[in-house]
């Protein structure tokens, strides 16, 4: 993970990115607790949650999600952002929205020791050296701010954008940001569609799985995530993202293509 004016103090940290719980019905707890004791054995740095805790808008898997995630352990954050099941929400229009739950979930992962980014900028520190994650509410539901998340973001200080849905990336890429790390997609896309297109429309269909460039400054990646949603089962999947910070030191050394292929490692079997 390439980031440009990295700090030295920053330099070998290692982050994991886990997305697409949908802690309920779809996915057993066994599955989320071997998730968490993967994730622990990798002694990461940080780790970062990128949305859809739940399926369902419910008391009982928010607290069950939350409860599960603040098991997780870093040596320094966890991280998150909301995905769009987090509101209730199966449609950009919003329908079935639930702000009450996204509420609760945020409250609740608060307690836990999770901090949820809504639209906010998180500073780290290590001495005087400074990393920055900006993490954005979900890109289908109104409290989406791309402008409020990044206010208060330093423009020079490496960063690290959290957001559920990799759409929004190609708009947080105007901010210049490092990374954008997303989930959402369960590593397929919609098909093309009149009824796809209508229930579940995507910006940029490109955007599946793996790395991406978005922007001259800004790369994106996109997880397979942990579990199916009703409409869209896992593809690949459980997928733990796994990257070791360096900084940018040339041009040459931070050249991507647009399109980077990954494939998932064996050897994870939750």
């Amino acid at each position: 993970m390439p980031l440009r004016n990295l700090p030295e103090e920053f330099e070998g940290a290692k982050l994991v990115q886990i997305s697409d719980l949908h802690c309920g019905p779809l996915v057993s707890q066994r599955q989320l607790h071997a998730l968490v004791k993967a994730v622990n054995q990798l002694a990461p740095d940080f780790i970062v949650i990128t949305g859809d805790f739940v399926t369902f808008p419910s008391r009982r898997d928010t607290r069950l999600a939350a409860t599960i995630c603040g098991q997780l352990k870093a040596r320094t954050a966890v991280l998150a952002c909301l995905g769009n099941h987090d509101y209730g929400v199966w449609h950009p229009n919003g329908l079935g929205g639930n702000r009450k739950c996204a509420d609760a979930l945020a409250d609740q992962l608060s307690q836990r020791g999770v901090i949820p980014l809504r639209n906010a900028c998180r500073v780290i520190f290590r001495g005087e050296a400074v990393l920055q994650f900006v993490g954005v509410d979900d890109y289908w539901t109104r409290h989406y701010d791309a402008q409020e998340a990044f206010d208060l973001a330093a423009p020079e200080t490496p960063t690290i954008a959290l957001a559920h849905n990799p759409d929004a990336a190609v708009e947080l890429a105007a901010w210049k940001p490092d990374w954008v790390l997303a989930g959402h997609t369960h590593g397929q896309a919609t098909p093309d569609t009149r009824f796809w297109n209508m229930a579940y429309p995507t910006r940029h269909k490109r955007f599946v799985a793996g790395g991406y460039r978005v922007g001259p400054r800004t790369r994106l990646y996109v997880s397979r995530g942990i579990g199916g949603s009703f409409f869209r089962p896992a593809r690949q999947c459980p997928e733990i993202a796994f990257f070791t910070m360096s900084r940018a030191k040339t041009p040459q050394q931070d050249e991507m293509p647009n399109r980077l292929d990954t494939q998932p490692t064996a050897g994870l079997h939750l």
